[in-house]
């Protein structure tokens, strides 16, 4: 996968994706919730009790409903029951009729089902029989989820479950379904197989036995990615806060706080110079302070929603000490935002305005379980069986950080590369996005109880959350705020973060981008399929917001650093030194805490 690959990936089907966006979130409600009644619930496979005790004391081991059980069940015992079928009695054949009737060739349904491109079928454009095995037993399944008596949010897990079998069973994923594979061992004479294996080695000892999708050693911190002078001017147990040098010979009064999600580390704001947000600002005259979290151990398990409140207000405390502004502006990012969105609230209760403006970027507030395949696993028993088992052990660790994020869609974050770096002996590509997304940390286990609760029972949004002591109102944020969404984004689903906008008092700004959860905060600013979307009516339904948006061509956060330096105060002198009012430089940016593992 090479650079290119990656940015029209993401950016270039971005915009077709926003076009068409109105149902990134409704057209999976609606297919969820499609009624079956009156379809005849036995028509799945045979019966077989002893898989189906054994499949229902696992899965209510880990806290999933009767209901849901029965689901995962089901479609365990049709992938047995459908591969036998498909490879024992012809379904392939009827697969291939019945793609023939709907106007679909071999090649079509080898790209559409297994993934396997027209340029790897053989001359005549027919599928080997361990594919044409596949395709029926993914129609089957289909089929057998189709006529099994599911509706709602039962039939949306079963059809996510089904749709991870599919794309980790597909043949292309082996070295005897991959044609491409096979000729790149016989032109290499096996030497692709031997860097595969290698691969697969440093995967075991270094990557938790998953595919990397990067080079892990094509970039080092502070040099090519995480660059932007600056010094550390703070350091607690739990945060690190970043004061980074000007470029411009005057600045704007009130400096910016950058706080990024408790599972990532913070340069995604901060990659290549190229890429860099954080560049992008101090160019603008704009001061800005990042905060860098601590990669917690298990003797850091009770720190809380509160703990990461505190250090945000902290980090504000500091900024304006050190700069003289009674404000500044607040910027969260992904899970980060929850933290400054309570923060900010907590300041005004608190009957304190330090907040200038508030930007909320790629970040729900507002938890829906229907949002994202996320919600399809919280329900009371889960989230407490969750919990359990992460008290245990004191951290929500990387793996399983990874994890929640890469099985949301296997094929794109594990499978592609399963097949590049161990069936083709490719290197992992040198991306500094994807570099960065392998740098995962852990979470304490009481903040990841807080964020389960928070999705389950909304209070956030609710009016019902109290942090510090105080009543976290967001109603009561009565300053400026800058919402942006991602309109390929499925971690965070854009009309998941528009629900933000009537949450707060303050006079609100909503911007959709052309990019992914990732992508919206690092994409250069010379490329040139960016898009955003405006309108300024903010109605209630976020498909009526995009059916009069405007599209603009061009990067977003050029609108928002010019919606920033309106809220930013008069110009003054920049400052020489880092540091002040009690505040020393500590180290050189990235800091400390970056590195920690």
């Amino acid at each position: 996968m090479t650079d290119a690959t990656v940015e029209a990936a993401g950016e270039r089907n971005g915009v077709a994706a926003a076009r068409g966006a109105r149902p990134v979130g409704r057209e999976r409600r609606k297919k969820a919730g499609d009624a079956t009644a009156g379809r005849d619930s036995t028509a799945g496979p045979a019966s077989m009790d002893w898989f189906a005790d054994a499949q229902r004391q696992l899965l209510s081991a880990i806290g999933l409903p009767d209901a849901t059980a029965g689901t995962l069940f089901g479609v365990a015992q049709s992938l047995l029951h459908s591969v036998g079928a498909a490879l024992t009695s012809g379904a392939a054949a009827s697969a291939g009729k019945r793609a023939r009737r709907s106007g679909t060739d071999a090649a079509a349904t080898a790209r559409s089902t297994s993934g396997t491109p027209a340029s790897a079928l053989p001359d005549d454009g027919q599928l080997p029989p361990l594919e044409q095995a596949y395709i029926a037993w993914s129609v089957a399944l289909d089929d057998w989820l189709s006529n099994a008596g599911l509706d709602g949010m039962e039939l949306a897990r079963a059809r996510f479950v089904a749709r991870i079998l599919k794309d980790v069973l597909a043949p292309h994923n082996s070295l005897v379904g991959n044609p491409a594979a096979r000729q790149r061992a016989r032109e290499t004479k096996g030497e692709s197989l031997r860097r595969g294996l290698r691969n697969l080695m440093d995967d075991l000892r270094h990557n938790h036995g998953y595919p990397a999708v990067a080079n892990r050693h094509a970039f080092t911190l502070g040099v090519e990615v995480a660059s932007t002078p600056g010094e550390v001017i703070l350091r607690t147990e739990l945060l690190e806060l970043i004061q980074y040098r000007p470029v411009t010979p005057q600045v704007h009064a009130v400096p910016i706080v950058y706080v990024f999600s408790q599972v990532n580390r913070f340069y995604l704001g901060d990659l290549t110079a190229d890429r860099s947000l954080f560049r992008a600002l101090l160019d603008a005259g704009i001061t800005v302070f990042a905060v860098s979290w601590r990669n917690p151990t298990p003797a850091q398990r009770n720190w809380g929603l509160d703990s990461y409140v505190d250090g945000v207000i902290r980090a504000i405390d500091a900024a304006k000490a050190i700069t003289g502004s009674a404000q500044v502006s607040l910027v969260g990012v992904c899970a980060g935002g929850i933290a400054t969105a309570v923060a900010a609230a907590v300041l005004r209760a608190r009957g304190r305005s330090d907040v200038a403006c508030l930007s909320q970027f790629i970040n729900v507030l507002d938890n829906r379980l229907e949002d994202s395949e996320f919600g399809l696993w919280l329900t009371e028993a889960s989230v407490a069986a969750q919990k359990r088992e992460v008290r245990a052990r004191g951290v929500f660790t990387e793996k399983q950080v990874f994890e929640m994020f890469a099985w949301l869609r296997p094929e794109e974050n594990v499978m592609a590369f399963l097949r590049s770096n161990y069936l083709l002996g490719e290197e992992p590509p040198s991306h500094p996005l994807l570099f960065w997304s392998m740098d995962y940390t852990r979470m304490p286990a009481r903040l990841h109880a807080d964020h389960l609760e928070l999705s389950l029972h909304n209070a956030l949004a609710r009016g019902e959350l109290k942090s510090l002591g105080m009543h976290a109102d967001l109603a009561g944020i009565d300053c400026p705020v800058y919402v942006m969404a991602g309109s390929t984004d499925h971690i965070t689903p854009w009309p998941a973060c528009y629900r933000s906008v009537p949450l707060f008092a303050g006079q609100c700004e909503f911007v959709l981008t052309s990019q992914n959860h990732t992508q919206t905060l690092c994409a250069r600013e010379d490329n040139r399929h960016l898009r955003y979307w405006r309108n300024p009516a903010l109605p209630t339904d976020p498909e009526t917001w995009f059916a009069d948006a405007q599209e603009v061509q061009g990067h977003w956060r050029t609108h928002w650093i010019a919606w920033l330096q309106s809220h930013s105060g008069a110009l003054c002198d920049a400052p020489v030194h880092a540091g002040g009012a009690g505040h020393v430089p500590l180290c050189a940016a990235p800091g400390t805490y970056v590195l920690g593992r």
